[in-house]
Protein backbone atom coordinates (compact mmCIF):
# COMPACT_ATOMS: atom_id res chain seq x y z
CA UNK A 1 0.00 0.00 0.00
CA UNK A 2 1.40 3.36 -1.02
CA UNK A 3 2.08 5.98 1.66
CA UNK A 4 -0.82 8.22 0.61
CA UNK A 5 -3.21 5.26 0.55
CA UNK A 6 -2.05 4.16 3.99
CA UNK A 7 -2.43 7.70 5.32
CA UNK A 8 -5.93 8.10 3.88
CA UNK A 9 -6.93 4.68 5.16
CA UNK A 10 -5.72 5.35 8.69
CA UNK A 11 -7.18 8.87 8.75
CA UNK A 12 -10.58 7.60 7.67
CA UNK A 13 -10.55 4.73 10.17
CA UNK A 14 -9.44 7.05 12.98
CA UNK A 15 -12.28 9.44 12.09
CA UNK A 16 -14.80 6.59 12.13
CA UNK A 17 -13.52 5.44 15.52
CA UNK A 18 -13.69 8.96 16.97
CA UNK A 19 -17.21 9.52 15.60
CA UNK A 20 -18.46 6.18 16.93
CA UNK A 21 -16.81 6.75 20.30
CA UNK A 22 -18.42 10.17 20.61
CA UNK A 23 -21.85 8.73 19.80
CA UNK A 24 -21.40 5.82 22.20
CA UNK A 25 -20.20 8.07 25.03
CA UNK A 26 -23.01 10.58 24.54
CA UNK A 27 -25.61 7.84 24.55
CA UNK A 28 -24.14 6.28 27.69
CA UNK A 29 -24.74 9.62 29.38
CA UNK A 30 -28.17 10.29 27.85
CA UNK A 31 -29.83 6.86 27.99
CA UNK A 32 -30.32 6.78 31.79
CA UNK A 33 -32.13 10.14 31.55
CA UNK A 34 -34.73 8.83 29.08
CA UNK A 35 -38.08 8.12 30.69
CA UNK A 36 -39.93 7.26 27.48
CA UNK A 37 -39.46 3.49 26.98
CA UNK A 38 -39.49 3.82 23.18
CA UNK A 39 -36.81 6.51 23.27
CA UNK A 40 -34.74 4.49 25.73
CA UNK A 41 -34.95 1.43 23.47
CA UNK A 42 -33.89 3.51 20.46
CA UNK A 43 -30.95 5.01 22.35
CA UNK A 44 -29.80 1.55 23.41
CA UNK A 45 -30.06 0.34 19.80
CA UNK A 46 -27.93 3.26 18.65
CA UNK A 47 -25.38 2.76 21.42
CA UNK A 48 -24.96 -0.89 20.44
CA UNK A 49 -24.40 0.06 16.80
CA UNK A 50 -21.78 2.65 17.73
CA UNK A 51 -20.03 0.06 19.89
CA UNK A 52 -19.97 -2.38 16.96
CA UNK A 53 -18.62 0.22 14.49
CA UNK A 54 -16.04 1.37 17.04
CA UNK A 55 -14.81 -2.20 17.49
CA UNK A 56 -14.58 -2.71 13.73
CA UNK A 57 -12.58 0.49 13.32
CA UNK A 58 -10.25 -0.51 16.17
CA UNK A 59 -9.70 -3.93 14.59
CA UNK A 60 -8.94 -2.39 11.18
CA UNK A 61 -6.53 0.14 12.67
CA UNK A 62 -4.76 -2.60 14.62
CA UNK A 63 -4.48 -4.65 11.42
CA UNK A 64 -2.54 -1.70 9.97
CA UNK A 65 -0.15 -1.88 12.92
CA UNK A 66 -1.41 1.33 14.53
CA UNK A 67 -3.23 2.31 17.70
CA UNK A 68 -6.61 4.01 17.76
CA UNK A 69 -6.54 7.65 18.76
CA UNK A 70 -10.27 7.84 19.44
CA UNK A 71 -11.99 10.88 20.87
CA UNK A 72 -9.57 13.31 22.50
CA UNK A 73 -9.82 14.01 26.21
CA UNK A 74 -10.79 17.64 25.68
CA UNK A 75 -13.49 16.74 23.16
CA UNK A 76 -14.81 14.06 25.49
CA UNK A 77 -14.89 16.40 28.48
CA UNK A 78 -16.49 19.16 26.41
CA UNK A 79 -19.20 16.81 25.15
CA UNK A 80 -19.94 15.57 28.67
CA UNK A 81 -20.15 19.12 29.98
CA UNK A 82 -22.39 20.17 27.09
CA UNK A 83 -24.80 17.30 27.78
CA UNK A 84 -24.84 18.14 31.49
CA UNK A 85 -25.57 21.81 30.79
CA UNK A 86 -28.29 21.14 28.20
CA UNK A 87 -30.10 18.61 30.40
CA UNK A 88 -29.70 20.41 33.71
CA UNK A 89 -33.18 21.93 33.62
CA UNK A 90 -34.89 19.77 31.01
CA UNK A 91 -34.55 16.02 30.54
CA UNK A 92 -37.72 15.72 28.48
CA UNK A 93 -38.05 13.26 25.63
CA UNK A 94 -38.04 16.17 23.18
CA UNK A 95 -34.82 17.64 24.58
CA UNK A 96 -32.98 14.31 24.58
CA UNK A 97 -34.19 13.49 21.05
CA UNK A 98 -33.14 16.92 19.79
CA UNK A 99 -29.66 16.46 21.24
CA UNK A 100 -29.27 13.04 19.62
CA UNK A 101 -30.65 14.36 16.33
CA UNK A 102 -28.17 17.24 16.33
CA UNK A 103 -25.31 14.89 17.15
CA UNK A 104 -26.32 12.57 14.32
CA UNK A 105 -26.54 15.48 11.89
CA UNK A 106 -22.99 16.47 12.83
CA UNK A 107 -21.96 12.83 12.43
CA UNK A 108 -23.31 12.83 8.87
CA UNK A 109 -21.35 16.00 8.06
CA UNK A 110 -18.19 14.52 9.57
CA UNK A 111 -18.58 11.30 7.55
CA UNK A 112 -19.11 13.19 4.30
CA UNK A 113 -16.06 15.39 4.95
CA UNK A 114 -13.86 12.47 5.95
CA UNK A 115 -14.85 10.39 2.94
CA UNK A 116 -14.05 13.34 0.65
CA UNK A 117 -10.76 14.02 2.44
CA UNK A 118 -9.62 10.39 2.11
CA UNK A 119 -10.40 9.32 -1.48
CA UNK A 120 -7.50 6.86 -1.57
CA UNK A 121 -8.64 4.90 1.50
CA UNK A 122 -9.32 1.19 0.99
CA UNK A 123 -12.78 0.04 -0.06
CA UNK A 124 -13.21 -1.58 3.36
CA UNK A 125 -12.52 1.66 5.22
CA UNK A 126 -14.83 3.58 2.88
CA UNK A 127 -17.56 0.99 3.37
CA UNK A 128 -17.28 1.29 7.15
CA UNK A 129 -17.46 5.10 6.97
CA UNK A 130 -20.42 4.90 4.58
CA UNK A 131 -22.16 2.46 6.90
CA UNK A 132 -21.71 4.92 9.76
CA UNK A 133 -23.00 7.79 7.62
CA UNK A 134 -26.09 5.79 6.60
CA UNK A 135 -26.74 4.92 10.23
CA UNK A 136 -26.40 8.57 11.31
CA UNK A 137 -28.88 9.60 8.62
CA UNK A 138 -31.31 6.94 9.83
CA UNK A 139 -30.91 8.22 13.40
CA UNK A 140 -31.87 11.73 12.29
CA UNK A 141 -35.11 10.35 10.84
CA UNK A 142 -35.87 8.21 13.89
CA UNK A 143 -35.28 11.03 16.36
CA UNK A 144 -37.70 13.30 14.54
CA UNK A 145 -40.58 11.14 15.76
CA UNK A 146 -39.69 12.04 19.36
CA UNK A 147 -39.73 15.83 18.84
Amino acid sequence: MADIEREHNLNLLQAVAANAEMGKNALEQLTPMAEDPLLKAELLRQKNFYREIDQQAHTSIAACGEKTKGQGMMAKAGAQMGITMKTMGDKSTRTLAKMVLEGSQQGVVDCVENLRDCPKATPGAKKLAQRLQDFEQDCVQRMQSFL
